[in-house]
């Protein structure tokens, strides 16, 4: 005799963020790739962009990842003249970050990137839903204690709650 089948969950929210998650990681990836970025250095290079001039330590600090990992995005974007750091006149010990001029034209084309990926990741929604969307988003991410400004990938399997 053929035993009965077993009822299911509903798909949850589990699911469904894993699966937008994981294309949106798709999509993303395709449309870094003709600039030959990974999504860690595309990310730092929007932070630099959003607070030019911060030392990098600070940089580290206000994106809670290891120092370490900043110090080498920021080797990988200064290799490719995308970066560059500065000393600190008052501190020796301080470097700052800063966009150089292909670092700006980078970000520029980057602006337009993050543009076409939230309208492809925004099919289907009215900019009500779009908005009630992202707030919900973000109180969820903050439940978790995520932060909402930097990508949590961005520190690798050296990521962290603090």
């Amino acid at each position: 005799m053929a035993a009965a089948p077993t009822e299911l969950p509903e798909h949850g929210v589990g699911f469904f963020l894993s699966t937008l998650g994981y294309r949106s990681h798709e999509l993303w990836e395709g449309r870094l790739a003709p600039l030959g970025l990974s999504s860690r250095q595309a990310n730092m290079l929007l932070q630099v962009a959003a607070a030019e001039g911060r030392p990098q330590l600070d940089l580290a600090r206000a994106l809670r990842i290891p120092p370490s990992r900043v110090v080498s995005l920021v080797d990988d974007l200064e290799r490719r003249r995308l970066l560059r750091r500065r000393g600190d006149p008052t501190d020796r010990r301080v470097r700052t970050l800063h966009l150089t001029s292909p670092g700006r034209h980078m970000v520029s084309r980057l602006a337009a990137i993050v543009a076409a990926h939230e309208e492809e990741l925004s099919l289907g929604l009215e900019a009500a839903e779009r908005q009630q969307l992202l707030h919900l988003l973000r109180k969820a991410a903050t439940g978790l204690g995520l932060s909402s400004t930097a990508h949590s990938g961005l520190a690798g399997r050296e990521w962290k709650r603090s």
